[in-house]
């Protein structure tokens, strides 16, 4: 039987583990020549963040409103690739996505199953949406539009491509441990 503090170290280590990945010199280093890389390390920054926290501090679910107000502006055209060529402003969007992510960890600890339910459908929503606009190779994302991005048009495929994977993966894992819940 593993006891709450056993449980709070089951989701710390791995989100600690993400973290440590992602925040690599080489791995900062790849964001700049790999646009999928570049995503990928917003979500896993965002889960690490998550897991740090989740069922250790258990606050307000409005703090979901701030998470995804940093989640949301990290995405808008001009910052994400302002984050993707220059470091400081990487930093900065790093440090925003495991903030982020920590705050959706507090607020999920006292949201009911509803609302974390509805949450996740419109996080699939966005996100759907959002890796078409990189299907169809939306220059706003790219060096087209703004010069000093490390990204061209070419790279959002498989951006996209690598954004329904992680969906795909995060959708299993929540049916998964939902089905494990209620059969066993």
């Amino acid at each position: 039987m593993i006891n709450k503090k056993e449980l709070k170290l089951t989701h710390f280590i791995p989100g600690l583990v993400i973290l440590i990945a992602f925040l690599l010199p080489y791995t900062e280093a790849m964001e700049t020549q790999y646009q999928w890389l570049f995503m990928l390390a917003h979500y896993m920054l965002f889960i690490g963040g998550f897991l740090l926290l989740y069922n250790m501090i258990k606050g307000s679910p409005l703090l979901i409103v701030p998470s995804a107000f940093l989640v949301t502006f990290w995405h808008l055209p001009l910052f994400f690739n302002l984050a993707a060529a220059f470091t400081t402003f990487r930093v900065l969007n790093d440090v925003s996505f495991i903030v982020a992510g920590a705050l959706a960890g507090i607020a999920a600890g006292k949201m009911k199953l509803t609302l974390k339910f509805s949450l996740l459908v419109l996080w699939m929503t966005v996100d759907t949406a959002f890796s078409i606009v990189f299907l169809l190779q939306n220059p706003a994302y790219t060096d087209i539009a703004y010069p000093f991005s490390p990204y061209t048009p070419a790279e959002e495929i498989g951006t996209a491509v690598l954004m329904w994977i992680v969906m795909s993966g995060i959708i299993a894992y929540v049916i998964g441990k939902f089905l494990r819940e209620l059969l066993f």
